[in-house]
């Protein structure tokens, strides 16, 4: 199964462009729902598990503060001391007014600082290397090829198609449905946000302008989203869209993971000047509009 940057053809109808966008938007969900899950199997050893970021080793031991105990909670409180002290220590500050909480609403408080950090280094990180996205899509890719491996439930179609309307409009409802992957996003969130204050570090020292996107970069990304479309396992959903059938029978049988990591492995293939141009655009747009990552420790 692959996709390919190089695109293929377009969908016949307006319909058919919807649909592509709710393909690209599962594809999109599995990044951040699939990723070191719980439960899984012995066979996922040290030795294949994907690698985490290390902080470098100049830097110096910072205390993490108490119940974050898991190694990219450890990483990246130690990155955040080193990047921008200042930001570690009011971060500090707020976690220890909000120790006695639960660790839900303590992730809300680390992810609403996160996005407030990023947008204020929004400058240097869309002048970061191209290399720290190709860097955060291995990422991604390793994790969703993990979940997949260890036989992750939340791989499965079917986990998605059985979610009704009724548990998607209840929040309540639909974080007790994913209760199990609360643990697994924030230490994914914490590792994505890890990666981003190493760009923004790398970027206040060896600034890259990218530029604009420009029209043949628009032309590339939409390629990338048609071969999605054209994939084997996407295909058949199509056309059940398009002659009036059931698609949920399909969508039980997709591994969502597999899906996602291609999906990644095909963003990765885009030229290296597009995806700084892109990754500067949506950080840019990032700025203007805010950022919110407390979805990536809670639904």
């Amino acid at each position: 199964m692959t996709f390919d940057a190089r695109g293929g053809k377009p969908p016949a109808s307006k319909n058919n462009a919807l649909f592509a966008i709710a393909v690209v938007a599962v594809v999109g969900g599995a990044f951040l729902v699939a990723l070191k899950f719980p439960g899984a199997s012995k066979a996922d050893s040290t030795s294949t598990r994907p690698q985490t970021i290390v902080a470098t080793a100049e830097a110096p031991s910072v205390p993490t503060p108490a119940g974050w105990t898991s190694e990219a909670a450890t990483t990246y409180f130690q990155t955040l001391s080193r990047v921008d002290p200042g930001a570690s220590a009011s971060l500090n500050k707020r976690l220890a007014k909000a120790s006695r909480k639960p660790q839900p609403e303590q992730s809300e408080v680390v992810f609403e600082h996160a996005a407030d950090l990023l947008k204020r280094h929004a400058a240097d990180l869309a002048r970061a290397d191209t290399r720290h996205v190709d860097a955060i899509l291995v990422m991604t890719r390793d994790r969703l090829r993990s979940a997949s491996q260890s036989g992750s439930p939340w791989c499965q179609g079917s986990k998605f198609a059985d979610l009704d309307q009724a548990t998607l409009a209840n929040k309540a409802a639909l974080n007790r449905e994913l209760k199990m992957l609360e643990e697994p996003l924030r230490d994914y969130g914490l590792e994505l946000v890890t990666r981003l204050l190493i760009a923004i570090e790398d970027a206040q020292a060896h600034p890259v302008n990218h530029g604009t996107l420009t029209q043949t970069d628009k032309a590339a990304m939409q390629g990338v989203m048609m071969s999605m479309v054209s994939d084997p396992q996407v295909m058949p959903l199509l056309m059940a869209a398009q002659t009036g059938g059931n698609p949920d029978e399909l969508v039980k049988s997709l591994n969502v993971c597999d899906l996602g990591a291609t999906a990644v492995i095909a963003i990765k293939t885009l030229p290296q000047d597009t995806k700084g141009r892109a990754f500067a655009d949506m950080v840019r747009q990032m700025e203007l509009g805010g950022g919110d990552l407390t979805s990536l420790s809670q639904f």
